[in-house]
């Protein structure tokens, strides 16, 4: 199952990509100076928040496969944001995130990046494992 990111999240970045580069162009039309790596800085601004905006679209928020939670990142290591489904002890809520614990790991989940219909997706999933009601707040 994929938990998907709101479109406005990722047209954001598409968005700001798009501003770098022209902000780069705009920078080698305008200046007459020897200083050309502001303009190739904005540029390579500009590409990496685009390269974002197209990993992000591929991969999504979150990844729920094979008896793992994944969540997606271009910048980070994979084993740190991940938890094993059978693994979770609680599910807490804090300042409106929600908090999966394991025995070692814990892994923080922003709903508030995540597209409705792909959220009560995820929260039906939630709701059904098997934990106590005192340890899992979406059954409470």
């Amino acid at each position: 199952m994929k938990i998907n990111l709101k479109k406005r999240k990722l047209n954001t970045h598409l968005t700001l990509g798009l501003v770098w580069i022209a902000f780069g162009i705009g920078y080698f039309l305008i200046t007459s100076e020897n200083i050309y790596w502001f303009g190739f800085g904005f540029i390579a601004i500009g590409f990496l928040d685009i390269l974002h905006f197209l990993y992000d679209t591929k991969h999504q928020y979150l990844i729920i496969e094979n008896g793992v939670i994944k969540k997606n990142f271009l910048y980070g290591f994979s084993f740190t944001n991940e938890i094993h489904i059978d693994h979770i002890k609680e599910i807490k809520r804090i300042h409106g995130d929600f908090i999966l614990k394991s025995g070692n790991k814990t892994l923080k989940i922003e709903p508030d990046v995540i597209e409705k219909e792909s959220l009560d997706q995820l929260i039906h999933f939630l709701k059904n494992l098997n934990l106590p009601p005192d340890k899992n707040f979406l059954t409470s």
